[in-house]
């Protein structure tokens, strides 16, 4: 009797143990997309869609954390055609939800960026949190090349945004925020830039992310240096600066002096009196001083006064530069200052919308710009005893 009880218990539990079965993914057989690259042929009118993929080489421990690393590019008619060819020549499944980076290639971007952003939106694989980047040149070329270190590509370009608010040299946007802004009739968008770099002390190409890509109206416009870069991330929205940092140099008292900025606050202001509008930003600027060139009489309170005044007066000069360049040469609002008369001032805007890129070149811009020395070193803050 207790011999048939075990028996049924057996198979009872034989039951419940699944053999491998055909409709089961193993882990060996997945391949997961960390980069996309869409390129666009003029000449030929196709697509090129590329992926960069890490594939799990081995599940045993001797490998285990091991990744192998593969670029696959396919062309097609269409974007989801390259993108369907791309799976049929992986040999393995594609798994996007693990991607990071969309970057689109030049040619795409002038000549088929809504095509390539309605796919992107439709489809349920991309992430919506990919961070979206124009490539000078061929998209796919950038997936190719040999990070500086041993890491990843992608886990290199991740680390290289997280530094980037200790510079405020580059813009990064996400699709969902990208694909927000790109249809505003009166707005330009900046988007990040990916670049090839050949620096003098590298015997190979390396990628940069400085500077960043223009769009207005829908279109591809071209590039921003690094420099007005930082002057639209000082002078938009606050999640642009409020967590940014940024070093700069000047001449000071027969001497060069190196300065670490902070934003402690930023305010931009809009009036419309009479059919004239105006604007005002204050930007307020927390600073530690960090070189000089030879010494200066730092601790007496009148030295200190000019050198705050002198670093207010650079900055404004270095944004003002980059405002006058904004709206005399580009003629377009890549600070977002319809924003501000849409919402505070709807009667007057409703009178400018329709012939607003002429007057946004018009506009007055009034900046006030106010540095606070924070600290003079390491050690020594102002105001402690």
């Amino acid at each position: 009797m207790i011999n048939i009880k075990k028996l049924l218990i057996i198979c009872s539990l034989s039951s419940l143990i699944s053999g491998c079965s055909p409709d089961i993914t193993e882990i060996s057989d997945i391949a997961l997309v960390m980069a996309t690259a869409i390129d666009y042929d003029i000449k030929k009118h196709t697509y090129i869609f590329t992926g960069f993929c890490v594939l799990p080489s081995s599940t045993s421990l001797e490998a285990s954390g091991k990744l192998t690393k593969w670029v696959e590019s396919s062309t097609g008619d269409s974007i989801m055609e390259a993108a369907q060819n791309l799976r049929g020549r992986a040999g393995k499944t594609l798994i996007w939800q693990h991607n990071k980076f969309l970057i689109i290639g030049e040619d795409a971007a002038r000549h088929s960026l809504y095509e390539i952003l309605d796919y992107l939106d439709r489809i349920r694989q991309i992430r919506l949190t990919s961070y979206m980047m124009i490539s000078e040149g061929k998209a796919a070329d950038k997936l190719k090349l040999k990070p500086e270190t041993d890491d990843s590509l992608t886990n290199e370009l991740m680390g290289v945004i997280r530094n980037e608010q200790f510079r405020g040299k580059s813009i990064n946007l996400l699709l969902k925020d990208f694909t927000n802004w790109y249809p505003n009739p009166y707005r330009g968008l900046v988007s990040g830039k990916i670049s090839n770099t050949d620096p003098s002390n590298h015997t190979r190409k390396t990628l940069s992310l400085d500077g960043g890509a223009i769009f207005n109206k829908g279109r591809f416009i071209g590039w921003l240096n690094k420099a007005d870069i930082l002057s639209v991330r000082l002078l938009s929205e606050d999640h642009q600066w409020e967590k940014l940092e940024f070093s700069n140099t000047m001449n000071f008292d027969s001497s060069k002096v190196s300065l670490l900025y902070h934003v402690s606050k930023q305010k931009t202001y809009s009036s419309y009196s009479e059919g004239s509008p105006k604007v005002t930003i204050n930007l307020n600027l927390k600073v530690n001083l960090v070189e000089m060139e030879h010494t200066l009489q730092i601790n007496d309170p009148k030295a200190i006064q000019q050198l705050e005044n002198s670093a207010a007066r650079h900055i404004e000069m270095v944004l003002s530069k980059s405002i006058t360049y904004f709206q005399k040469d580009l003629k377009i609002d890549v600070l977002g200052i319809s924003d501000y008369f849409i919402q505070y001032h709807p009667s007057g805007w409703n009178k400018m919308k329709d012939n607003w890129d002429n007057i946004f070149a018009t506009i007055p811009i009034q900046l006030h710009v106010n540095v606070k020395i924070d600290k003079l070193g390491m050690i020594q803050t102002l105001g402690a005893k």
